[in-house]
């Protein structure tokens, strides 16, 4: 990762820009791991106001620049995507916002729930066959297997199930990067894999620190609803000031990936650069239309952080209701990738 090159007095070694990619991560990573495990609520509620927004906007800048003006081959997958994005999120908000209805039963929410993470799973799984259908001499059926075991695992171990969703959510984002450095900055990709190694490091490093401390105070619906999150009352034993800490640290990398690495490594994804948008830019594509939405999600944006400044408890809720949607639309962007 280095350069070896000849001065006027000798031989110098310059760092090329895979090594500052490395240092850079993990001078960030160690910072903000001590940061947030010094303060995991504070931080939690600080990086949520200042991120989860924007970052969702940079998510949708760079899948819209992806979105090819005419499907061709790929009509069924994105067919299937989107309808499973629609179908998903109207079912995920109609659990979330019923949940506390009085006719519904613990058990019976529990039930509609495993079957909602069915229906998910079952659908990445076709994204997965549909996507090895468009791929020359490869056969994908082997995703239902897979799909059927984790259906199981859904069914068996509900609550584990969806606290891993939560914490394999960030590295999603991670992956995204690596198949972006694939194709545009492939003499970063040694790099970025030793980026990713230096993770469990940290979380170890956290564990070691952390893991003995007594639970965090959840005197308030706010920082019960953090800890909750994290896992707090499904994994026992270990203490929520460990499980926020960890959460919060992979949250902020996800964060970090979407708002700054990606946009480095891929110049349609910088948010000024409009024009390498095709559905904006081509005169087959919905400049109007295109440009109303990222009128809307500006807005928005600027809503959230209104309403996290007025009531951050209830537009926190609101939130990651509403997010689920941006959960759901990674998901055939990233099969299609493969």
């Amino acid at each position: 990762m280095y350069e070896i090159g000849r001065s006027n007095i000798g031989l110098a070694v310059r760092p090329t820009s895979g090594s500052l990619l490395f240092f850079g991560f993990a001078a960030s990573c160690a910072i903000g791991a001590a940061a947030i495990g010094s303060s995991p609520l504070e931080a939690s509620i600080i990086t949520i106001f200042l991120f989860a927004g924007v970052h969702n906007l940079m998510e949708f800048r760079y899948f819209a620049a992806r979105m090819p003006l005419r499907w061709g081959r790929s009509r069924e997958f994105y067919s299937v995507g989107i309808a499973g994005v629609v179908a998903l999120t109207a079912g995920y908000l109609s659990l979330y916002f019923a949940s506390g209805n009085w006719l519904w039963s613990e058990a019976g929410w529990a039930v509609l729930a495993a079957i909602w993470n069915t229906f998910f799973i079952l659908w990445v799984g076709v994204l997965f066959y549909l996507r090895g259908k468009q791929r020359p001499k490869s056969d994908w059926s082997w995703a239902f297997p897979l799909v059927f075991l984790l259906a199981a695992a859904a069914w068996i171990i509900p609550q584990y199930w969806s606290l891993a969703l939560v914490y394999l959510h960030p590295f999603v984002a991670m992956w995204f990067l690596e198949r972006q450095i694939r194709r545009t900055k492939p003499e970063w990709l040694r790099a970025y894999h030793a980026c990713l190694a230096t993770i469990p490091f940290f979380v170890i490093a956290l564990w070691a620190a952390f893991a003995s401390r007594p639970n965090l105070a959840e005197e308030t619906t706010l920082f019960w609803r953090i800890a909750q999150h994290a896992g707090s009352g499904i994994v026992p034993g270990i203490s929520s000031h460990f499980l926020v800490a960890t959460h919060v640290f992979l949250e902020s990398i996800h964060y970090f990936v979407w708002l700054l690495l990606i946009p480095l490594v891929d110049r349609r994804a910088i948010p000024w650069r409009l024009k390498d948008i095709p559905l904006m830019s081509s005169k087959q594509g919905f400049p109007k239309l295109a440009g109303a939405f990222f009128a809307v999600s500006l807005v928005l944006v600027v809503a959230l952080w209104a309403g996290f400044s007025l009531d951050y408890t209830t537009t926190r809720d609101v939130y990651f209701a509403f997010a689920i949607a941006h959960v759901m639309a990674e998901f055939p962007f990233l099969v299609k990738m493969l």
